[in-house]
């Protein structure tokens, strides 16, 4: 495999590592500082969710024009202006790392990933985003558990999880050098060709943001352990990130991208079902549909799009996808007061099956059923 993308396969488990680590931590000092519930599910996800959102969309379009290897670095010095925040702990401190958290993840992820389809090419688009969120995604796992057993030592670990990652993004290439000169610059995106796989991208991020907060927030006041949560959380981070390079690469070979994305879906609405009487296997079975879906949707947007202007197709998508973070952040709480938990969990199972509609190819159907 091409050593720069073993390289940005590390990168990205960088990226995982600093969002997981405070995924556990925000939701903890909240608790500790008595913010309410609802307030608490609310203000991490509406302000990383579409601070991430438009800084996708931006990563995009300056990966294209001024090349990957810039927008990591910055991403990074993002990430290490944050740190000296956390010893001035307070709700104000808390949305400010939200942003700088936001914005990491947004420059670093975005980049990552669309320098490994760079790499790997258009007929792997699936395989490089599985790998790609694989990694990101075990390293969220690895840092929800991190900070979960050791919590104090958590600044220490981002601090140096931040560093390690600026110097490995400065040893980088700029995989937009791989790309043909002649043509950079020079194709118009058909936006709407893409965006109604961008809203059901919007919608799955109901599913994570309900482990973001919604999930743990819940699970602290029916008094589970701080470790127990962690393990539970992870359950469902570690089945998605494992998972993903498999079934990317076989939406790749088999040419059943749609299939397997409308299964995915499926699951992840089953998902939440009762999830309070097994929430470790349920986690388990929205892990699974959520690996079939995320590095698809990816590729399923790389699939219509030309590859001069894939930093800003992509940066297009993540931009309606993570925003979805900010929608569920103004909903989840609205659903939660009115509706409880369960059935919260039950409404963002059914946005999961509206989603279905949006991939299904209606001219693939018009001609099998013309056919029967």
């Amino acid at each position: 495999m091409n050593r720069q993308f073993i390289l940005f396969t590390i990168l990205v488990f960088f990226t995982g590592l600093y969002l997981g680590t405070l995924r556990i931590v925000i939701p903890v000092i909240e608790r500790h500082l008595d913010i309410a519930v609802t307030l608490s599910i609310f203000l991490p996800l509406v302000i990383f969710g579409f601070t991430k959102g438009g800084f996708n969309y931006l990563a995009g379009k300056l990966s294209d024009d001024l090349g990957r290897k810039l927008v990591l670095i910055i991403g990074w010095i993002a990430a290490l202006s944050s740190i000296i925040l956390f010893f001035y702990v307070n709700i104000y401190s808390i949305i400010i790392i939200t942003v700088f958290l936001a914005i990491n993840q947004a420059l670093t992820w975005t980049t990552t990933v669309t320098s490994q389809i760079d790499i790997s090419g258009k007929s792997r688009a699936g395989l490089a985003s599985g790998i790609n969120e694989m990694s990101g995604y075990f390293g969220v796992a690895v840092g929800n558990l991190f900070a979960t057993y050791i919590f104090r030592l958590s600044y220490v670990f981002i601090f140096t999880v931040a560093i390690v990652a600026l110097i490995s993004s400065i040893l980088a290439i700029d995989t937009k050098k791989l790309l043909k000169d002649t043509i950079i610059g020079k194709t118009k995106i058909n936006y709407s060709s893409i965006t109604k796989t961008s809203i059901a991208g919007l919608l799955e991020k109901f599913v994570d943001s309900s482990f973001f907060i919604l999930i743990p927030t819940y699970l602290l006041l029916l008094h589970y352990s701080l470790f127990l949560i962690g393990v539970i959380v992870a359950s469902y981070t570690l089945t998605w990130a494992v998972l993903q390079p498999l079934f990317g690469y076989i939406a790749d070979i088999s040419n059943q991208r749609r299939l397997i994305i409308t299964i995915g879906f499926f699951l992840m609405f089953l998902g939440f079902f009762h999830y309070t009487v097994y929430p470790l296997v349920f986690s388990i079975m929205e892990g699974i549909g959520m690996s079939m879906i995320y590095p698809n949707l990816i590729a399923l947007v790389n699939d219509e799009i030309h590859e001069s202007v894939r930093g800003k197709a992509l940066g297009y998508y993540r931009l309606y996808r993570d925003s979805g973070y900010g929608v569920a952040g103004l909903i989840l709480p609205l659903l939660y007061s009115f509706f409880g938990f369960n059935y919260a969990l039950l409404i963002v199972g059914t946005f999961q099956l509206i989603s279905i509609f949006l991939i299904i190819d209606v001219n693939v159907f018009k001609h099998v059923t013309k056919n029967m």
